[in-house]
């Protein structure tokens, strides 16, 4: 891809999937805190495969997509898993072992994995100019992540950080094999359509997980609960707090894998693989400003040097 090439559309859509997953993270982590992210993982695709039955029954009369190969199936499912589910396990058990400060100081990786990736299998090649923009943007990132406090979840023991380190990066190539495969299965198709199998595959596995784990009856008896009258004063705290959990995990469930992922893959399509991850890299700045006016947050001085180097290299993208 030349110089002057990078299409308008597959940057604006990058940036609204960067935006967009800044207000899911907000919505996952409140809701999170009240019903666990376990149960929150397999609920938010199970609201975001609702909302996709919905636009494919409007857009097409089916509430499944139809007309698709083989191959776009298994790819897309293949993309759905692996990012979804193996990609989110490893980073949100990452989070726990090394905090989230150092976790995401490894998921700026991601562009790089994705562009090396998508010159390796999809023959996608950069020019310098997007080449110096994806850098610039990617040292903005680390730059903001590094301006935060101390991460209060890192751990004291080496054998705990080095595992940790090891979930990260698998994480994190988890989200770009990810973005490689939906790129690789979606050509040709829509971004919604191609996304809605992505969230099925994606629900499927994480209920497969739950399973394993022994707590679909536990995800079960929380929606019941939260469906009852409460018997007492205890319970009726408790239902309140799984009714409150359950409104931002539909919001998060609307911003992320509905619009988030659908512009996501939108990006990915119109850009180089690497250019538009490096976009939707950009989650860290933009929850700075959220993190100010939602909590009273006061911005570090190089968490805000890291904002506006960041949005220097998109502007370097985009020229």
């Amino acid at each position: 891809m030349g110089e002057h090439t990078l299409s308008s559309l597959g940057i604006v859509a990058g940036l609204a999937t960067a935006g967009l997953w800044a207000m899911t993270a907000v919505s996952f982590e409140a809701a999170s805190k009240r019903i666990g992210s376990l149960s929150v993982n397999v609920l938010r695709l199970a609201v975001a495969a609702l909302l996709f039955v919905g636009l494919s029954l409007v857009r097409t009369g089916h509430a499944l997509p139809s007309g698709l190969t083989q191959a776009a199936w298994m790819g897309l499912s293949l993309s759905g898993l692996v990012g979804f589910v193996v990609g989110d396990l490893m980073l949100f058990q990452a989070f726990v072992l090394i905090g989230a400060r150092l976790s995401m100081l490894i998921y700026a990786s991601v562009p790089a994995m994705t562009a090396l990736a998508g010159y390796a299998f999809l023959g996608e090649r950069l020019g310098a100019r997007a080449l110096a923009g994806m850098g610039v943007t990617v040292v903005g990132i680390l730059l903001a992540v590094m301006g935060k406090g101390p991460d209060s979840l890192a751990p004291k023991r080496r054998l705990s950080q080095r595992t940790g380190i090891l979930l990260a990066v698998g994480g994190s190539a988890g989200q770009a094999a990810g973005l490689l495969l939906a790129k690789h299965g979606a050509h040709g198709l829509d971004s919604f359509t191609a996304t809605q199998v992505r969230v099925l595959a994606g629900l499927l596995g994480f209920i497969a997980v739950a399973a394993i784990a022994g707590q679909l009856p536990a995800l079960w008896s929380l929606l019941e609960g939260a469906l009852n009258t409460p018997a007492d004063v205890s319970s009726a705290a408790r239902v309140r707090s799984v009714r409150v959990a359950l409104v931002f995990l539909s919001a998060g469930a609307l911003f992320g894998p509905f619009l988030g992922v659908s512009l996501g893959l939108l990006s990915a399509q119109l850009l180089p693989v690497g250019v538009a991850s490096t976009l939707m890299s950009l989650v860290p700045v933009l929850l700075i400003p959220i993190a100010a006016i939602t909590m009273g947050e006061r911005a570090s001085a190089t968490e805000i040097a890291g904002t506006v180097v960041a949005f220097a290299g998109v502007v370097v993208m985009a020229a």
